[in-house]
């Protein structure tokens, strides 16, 4: 069934920043978009009309000329109006990364997000494409500098979720930081970013950060939970030296990152729980926990 069209031409304007004249010209010389008329005349614009406005604009930004960004778009458009997948979107992501092109990773998640939910975009779109660009370093395809170009961009995306999330009025928070000695601060920002969506106050520290810091932090804002990512042997390292410190750091202290991944048991002799090494799976996992602390406390 054909997507229902809904926005008018000056809502469509707003949206896309693509000029009524030229959405004219585009639907007369190529047939791209094609709106509904209205009874009156008025021409109606479908989501699937925006998605393939926002194809053509991000094509012809990319140098190719109209009347072939038009076929590209006919020919990638998805069957019945079905949103663009995730993993279209995450292969067109990667592909910005390696060809360090920042604006083309730019509108690669701005579709995203026009298209899907915040929590599909970092747990099907940023995470899977960020292990790809991982797999690719660790396996000598690309350069150190485009993984960090990679990693900066879309921690900058991230911190950006992270700040526009609805803050909760939660008393007691949830600390999310890295082990000392562990710069990885991806996975745990996207967790932070999850997490604090799904309704939970968060306060993100970052990278490398001192365990007797964490507590002193824990206890200040009397957290209700402490979340720590460790994805390095040294950083492991520095949670099992400071063994005794992450005792009563929290009524509930979890762990994350590649370390754990590996052997989900170091977890439990830290005297905590493992999370998931899925981001989405991480956030249901700790809302079980919660519930089942809260439970306990009750």
């Amino acid at each position: 069934m054909s997507e229902i069209g809904k926005y008018t031409v000056n809502e469509v304007v707003e949206r896309t920043d693509i000029a009524a004249g030229t959405l004219r010209q585009w639907e007369r010389r190529y047939g791209v978009p094609h709106p509904e008329r209205s009874p009156s005349g008025y021409r109606l614009y479908s989501d699937g009309d925006l998605r393939a406005i926002e194809a053509m604009k991000r094509h012809i930004a990319d140098g190719v000329p109209a009347s072939r960004a038009a076929e590209l778009v006919a020919r990638d458009a998805p069957s019945e109006g079905a949103p663009l997948p995730a993993e279209a979107l995450r292969a067109r992501l990667v592909d910005a990364f390696l060809r360090l092109d920042e604006q083309a990773a730019e509108r690669a998640l701005s579709e995203a997000h026009a298209l899907h939910s915040v929590e599909t975009v970092v747990a099907e779109v940023i995470a899977p494409a960020m292990v790809e660009i991982g797999d690719l370093w660790h396996e000598g395809r690309i350069e150190t500098t485009t993984e960090h170009v990679a990693s900066s961009f879309v921690q900058g995306w991230l911190r950006q979720l992270l700040r526009l999330a609805p803050r909760s009025i939660e008393s007691h928070p949830i600390v999310v930081a890295c082990a000392p000695l562990d710069q990885h601060q991806l996975a745990p920002l996207m967790l932070a970013v999850l997490l604090r969506r799904a309704g939970h106050a968060v306060v993100f520290v970052g990278a490398d950060t001192p365990i007797e810091d964490l507590r002193s932090m824990a206890r200040s804002l009397d957290a209700r939970a402490v979340m720590v990512a460790a994805s390095t042997p040294p950083a492991l390292e520095a949670l099992e030296e400071r063994r005794e410190l992450l005792d009563g750091i929290a009524p509930l202290l979890v762990f994350g990152g590649a370390a754990f991944d590996q052997d989900p048991s170091r977890a439990s002799r830290l005297g905590g729980h493992y999370l998931a090494d899925d981001v989405g799976e991480a956030v249901q996992r700790f809302d079980d926990l919660v519930a089942r602390t809260r439970g306990t406390e009750a």
